[in-house]
């Protein structure tokens, strides 16, 4: 089956060709050398593209499409010629004649309104198809049933099929109708390329660049095709660019960079207009004022103002290609001289983040962009997601910060390192907003410590020191009252005594709430002390203590938090631990409090090392302390036992 397919597209093209070759052959065809050479060109090529695409892509409707185009183009050259060798044209020949002006024109149509309809996939826009056999059929009857036949070299020829008297007007309808319908068609297909290019892929849009490149001759010669100003070589050196555009479009895996071959040519050609500008401009203008422009020196002088003149024009219309056909990302340093004058003038981080995706996706002409935090959250995002996924890293101060997600085409080199360039940038803008996401953190952490503490002492005074305030007043006024009845008050002023005692140390209880009372009393190290005996002393575990022997002047909130941190490691020591030692151990630099808590007890989860953040309500309780003053907590898994290890900054220093 194969074979067959083979022999017959080949059959086809040369048959094609040798139609087409027909004219030139015979002298009395009755046209002019260059004509039929010209046509021979077009058909000939038209033929051999459409033969290696029905080859290599089997079924394709392009390649099919352009082999029944050259073959009916080829067939209508050879009928219309065969009439012509004929000194004495009679009825039958100028049948044949009639005929072949109709395939020929049916074959024009295939190759210039029906292909492109369906380049590059095959498939035509919706009703398109219709309206592009209405056109085909329009032509072909009008060609039939037009009076004479529709060739010049058969003027003075009668159609022997043809509609005579008021009918002629049939005819004329019919020809101006395929000329209408061949202008709707030629502008759906100008609209479904445009279409194709914004919504296609990278090699699409290539594809559809190429071939509107070559097609732009024919579409604008069109309109002249049936005046006398345009030759029939004319008409068929136009199309000749088509179908190489096609091969190219079609077989190329990996198409040539169209842009680069546009950008030159728009400059090179602004550039020759430019300098021939100037040079006549520097000859008829000195010319006019000297009023000889015959002078020998004038075209030197003009000459060496044009090659003074060459690199600065040339620049100048090299950077307008480059915006022309890349946009404002063909300046690399403009976009990030730009892009830093945002971020520095930036008062809202997710706007312009979300401006910059924006900007990328329009730059870049990319598909989506999306910018994620270190945790993976989105940040900012423009577009719709591709299949295919590119992740840049986005890095501040040393570290990533998060990630800059994008799909669309396959970005040139150059365009690769502007998107690294402008990531490093848009790292620092990420960072900070992480910071103000952070600091934002900090803040409702705080004002949800303030008024859980407010609560705490509302709740503490309520049901604590009001009751019992409210008691010894009740038992003062009782012996008030057995005073005044000369009863005895002994027992009364018992109770009023016990109820004082119990009250004060109620008031102490709160007070240590708000700030140990060891820490004003004893100092840091001392208190911890203290503390390490109350807790794990007591509980028969042996302790161990490494701490300074002198009493540094430290910031309060330094203080509350090791102490905080110190009793809650401890009460984990002695409760959950399953340990028989502990040792508590700290050092005080110029700017660090360490402290350690450690103990040989059966560990923590068994990880070498970890954060404390998600063990249990204690552990994190003294990570938030921590934190709150610029501070971390780490807990460690050791051989055997664990290791709590507090670091918390001391500012301007301390003083012992």
């Amino acid at each position: 089956m194969r074979t067959v397919r083979v022999a017959l597209t080949l059959v086809v093209a040369a048959l094609a060709v040798a139609c087409a070759l027909v004219p030139p052959l015979f002298a009395t065809a009755g046209r002019d050398g260059f004509d039929d050479a010209a046509i021979v060109l077009v058909v000939a090529t038209y033929a051999a593209v459409g033969a290696v695409i029905e080859l290599a892509r089997p079924g394709h409707t392009v390649g099919r499409l352009m082999l029944a185009g050259a073959l009916a183009w080829g067939v209508g050259e050879a009928l219309v010629a065969t009439p012509l060798r004929s000194e004495v044209i009679d009825e039958a020949a100028a049948l044949v004649g009639v005929a072949g002006t109709a395939v020929r024109g049916g074959g024009w149509l295939l190759l210039v309104v029906v292909l492109p309809l369906v380049f590059p996939d095959g498939r035509p826009p919706r009703y398109a198809g219709r309206l592009a056999a209405a056109c085909v059929a329009l032509l072909v009857l009008g060609s039939v049933l037009a009076p004479v036949p529709l060739e010049d070299r058969l003027a003075g020829v009668d159609n022997p099929v043809g509609l005579d008297g008021p009918w002629t007007v049939v005819a004329d309808l019919m020809a101006i109708g395929a000329l209408v319908v061949a202008s709707a068609c030629l502008a759906v297909a100008v609209t479904a390329m445009v279409r194709r290019w914004r919504r296609g892929d990278d090699l699409q849009r290539q594809q559809v660049m190429i071939f509107a490149i070559a097609f732009a001759l024919p579409l604008l010669l069109m309109p002249l095709v049936a005046t006398p100003w345009v030759e029939p070589w004319m008409f068929a050196l136009v199309m000749a660019p088509v179908p190489v555009a096609v091969a190219i479009a079609l077989l190329q895996r990996r198409l040539y960079d169209v842009q680069i071959v546009v950008n030159r040519s728009v400059t090179y050609v602004g550039l020759s207009a430019a300098l021939a500008g100037i040079y006549a401009l520097v000859v008829g203008g000195v010319g006019a004022m000297l009023v000889d422009r015959g002078t020998p020196w004038l075209p030197w002088a003009a000459a060496g103002v044009v090659a003074v003149a060459f690199a600065p024009v040339r620049d100048s219309l090299q950077r307008a290609a480059n915006r022309l056909t890349y946009g404002r990302w063909s300046a690399p340093a403009e976009v990030l001289a730009e892009t830093g004058r945002r971020l520095a003038d930036a008062a809202d981080g997710p706007a312009l983040l979300r401006s910059l995706t924006d900007e990328l996706v329009d730059g870049l002409r990319l598909d989506h962009v999306e910018i994620l935090d270190a945790t993976g959250r989105p940040l900012a995002a423009s577009g719709v997601r591709g299949a295919e996924v590119h992740v840049v890293p986005l890095t501040a101060y040393g570290s990533e910060v998060g990630t800059l997600h994008w799909s669309g085409r396959t970005l040139r080199e150059h365009e690769g390192r502007l998107l690294d360039d402008v990531a490093r940038q848009v790292g620092g803008v990420v960072h900070a907003a992480g910071l103000v996401e952070d600091l934002r953190s900090a803040q409702e952490r705080l004002v949800a410590a303030r008024e859980h503490e407010r609560r705490r002492l509302r709740r503490d005074l309520h049901d604590g020191l009001g009751p019992s305030l409210a008691g010894l007043g009740f038992q003062v006024d009782t012996i008030s009252n057995l005073v005044r009845s000369g009863r005895a008050v002994d027992d009364r002023l018992d109770l009023l005594q016990s109820g004082l005692r119990e009250t004060v140390a109620e008031v102490r209880r709160i007070v240590d709430g708000l700030r140990p009372a060891a820490l004003d009393d004893l100092g840091l190290f001392v208190a911890v002390a203290e503390l390490g005996h109350e807790l794990v002393g007591a509980a028969g575990l042996d302790l161990t203590l490494d701490l300074p022997g002198t009493r540094p002047v430290l910031p309060a909130a330094v203080e509350v938090v090791a102490y905080r941190v110190a009793q809650e490691a401890l009460t984990n020591v002695v409760r959950h631990a399953g340990a028989t030692s502990c040792r508590v151990a700290a050092t005080v630099s110029d700017d660090v409090l360490a402290l350690d808590v450690s103990d040989d007890g059966g560990g923590s989860d068994g990880s070498s090392s970890h954060r404390s953040r998600g063990l249990g309500v204690g552990l994190r309780s003294m990570s938030e302390r921590a934190d709150e003053i610029g501070g971390r907590v780490e807990v460690s898994s050791l051989a055997r036992g664990t290791l709590v290890s507090l670091r918390l900054p001391l500012g301007a220093g301390v003083t012992a």
